[in-house]
């Protein structure tokens, strides 16, 4: 009798033994291996719950919620890693990956600039570094890094193709053509073709584009964009008939595509199905609008079915995105002088640049806000302001812009307007404690004492180490008596 009972008691002790944090981030590092992200994702809190200081956990759950498209979360959990430990290259690599998914380019380089620092040996930090530089418009920086790579790990197809990307951005085909091929030799990828035959195409090598693009197509036969390229090279052979069926096919795979919609049109134009062409130019001018070559060849095709008004008005249209465009690589380029000058702190000369680039291009986001920046560090508030709320009402939902609108709102004397703006930036980013500083000063200064308490405590909480948000959260709760908040 007794000896049941004892077997009874061993069979529950062994079914009830809890898993070690090192068990579960195995478990979670397997389901992470089989693209199981939710089920690791489940596995790796388990550990932190057992464990709060595993490493393992907290990086692999940042990479885990960067891939589901969460990273504001992500962050939370690699800045914590870095906190525990700070020496670690691969945290700081995945901390800049993350940044860069959240639109904060500018912290992600100097992650990665921290990850290449701890492990010079590392090639994909170097190669993550040069791609980050490259969005960033620091082309040169950027093929060092990419050439540090290579010099570490030289068969890398991924570093080649992003080197060839880089090289062909400048026009220097011929190495562009180089690293590209240097990648196939490795790696057989319909992504390579598929970029070496845009290279080709783009430079008029008609035949050799044409069999890059079958090369991708036999690699990943249902390629919409594939498709509709291999279309347009034969639209430029003139061989109407098979571009044809190859853009019907590309419509087919992917209807809200404008490309192949516009090369039909030219297809229907040049056989002069001139009714056929029109529709095809109305739906591609609708799915890509600033589309300067749909406007011009529908206000042609407009012309000669006498429609004249119309093709006068699309025609003008056209005109004036072929200007934005060619003013648009200039814009970029004094855009990039200006955030130099602006990174050393030559505030003054940058408005100039930043100025310069809107003249060219007015639709330039990215030069409206970096002029509204400039202005605010010059405490020329009234003028941030009117830029970055024309930069928000093109991109509503950049926190940083928010951000910023509020530090130049509270500058100019409107505590209510800023608040408005800075609880829309700590919404965007939850993790952000200057934000949640700022928007605690500007709470204070409307006098809503425990709002502003409740977000000085958060950015306490976000940086411990950060002495002024306890300082400011002392200061609120004395309701600004004798005390000076800080930004």
């Amino acid at each position: 009798m007794y000896s049941g009972w004892l077997i009874i008691l061993v069979l529950f002790s062994q079914g009830t033994t809890v898993p070690t944090a090192s068990q579960l981030d195995s478990e979670g590092a397997a389901l992470l291996a089989h693209g199981k992200l939710s089920e690791a994702e489940a596995q790796f809190r388990r550990a932190l719950g057992t464990d709060p200081g595993d490493i393992e956990a907290l990086n692999n759950l940042g990479v885990i919620l960067r891939r589901r498209g969460r990273p504001a979360e992500a962050l939370e959990f690699l800045r914590r890693a870095v906190v525990l430990q700070p020496n670690n290259a691969r945290v700081h690599s995945n901390l800049a990956l993350a940044l860069r998914e959240a639109g904060r380019l500018n912290e992600a380089v100097a992650e990665l600039g921290i990850a290449s620092t701890l492990a010079p040996s590392d090639a994909a930090i170097h190669r993550n570094l040069g791609v980050l530089l490259a969005q960033a418009g620091n082309d040169s920086q950027a093929e060092s890094e990419f050439g540090k790579s290579l010099e570490l790990d030289p068969r890398s197809p991924q570093t080649h193709q992003e080197l060839g990307r880089l090289l062909a951005r400048e026009t220097r085909t011929d190495q562009a053509e180089k690293e590209y091929l240097a990648a196939l030799s490795i790696a057989d990828q319909p992504s390579l073709h598929f970029e070496l035959g845009e290279l080709y195409q783009n430079n008029r090598r008609l035949g050799l584009a044409a069999r890059e693009f079958r090369s991708a197509l036999r690699l990943d036969p249902k390629n919409a964009q594939c498709i509709q390229a291999l279309g347009h090279v034969l639209l430029a052979e003139d061989r109407l008939r098979e571009a044809e069926t190859e853009l019907h096919r590309a419509i087919k795979l992917n209807p809200s595509a404008g490309e192949p919609h516009r090369d039909l049109g030219e297809v229907f134009q040049r056989k002069g199905e001139f009714d056929r062409a029109l529709v095809e130019f109305g739906r591609a001018a609708e799915l890509m609008p600033n589309d300067r070559r749909s406007h011009y060849m529908r206000a042609r095709v407009l012309g000669k079915l006498g429609k004249q008004d119309e093709a006068t008005r699309e025609m003008q249209l056209a005109q004036k995105l072929t200007q934005a465009e060619r003013s648009g690589p200039l814009s970029k380029a004094l855009n990039n002088e200006g955030t130099k000058l602006l990174e050393e702190r030559k505030v003054e000369e940058a408005i100039a640049k930043f100025r310069q680039a809107l003249q060219l291009n007015p639709a330039d986001d990215r030069a409206q806000y970096n002029l509204g920046v400039a202005y605010l560090l010059e405490n020329q508030f009234s003028r941030a302001t009117q830029e970055l709320r024309a930069y928000l009402r093109s991109v509503p939902d950049d926190p940083d812009g928010r951000y910023y609108l509020g530090l130049a709102q509270l500058g100019n004397g409107q505590p209510a307007e800023a608040a408005g703006n800075l609880a829309q930036a700590v919404r965007l980013r939850p993790d952000d404690a200057t934000a949640h500083n700022a928007y605690g000063i500007a709470l204070a200064k409307v006098k809503e004492f425990d709002r502003a308490a409740q977000q000085f405590e958060a950015a306490r909480h976000l940086h411990p180490e950060r002495s002024k948000y306890a300082e400011n959260l002392a200061c609120v709760e004395h309701r600004l008596d004798c005390c000076k908040l800080v930004p």
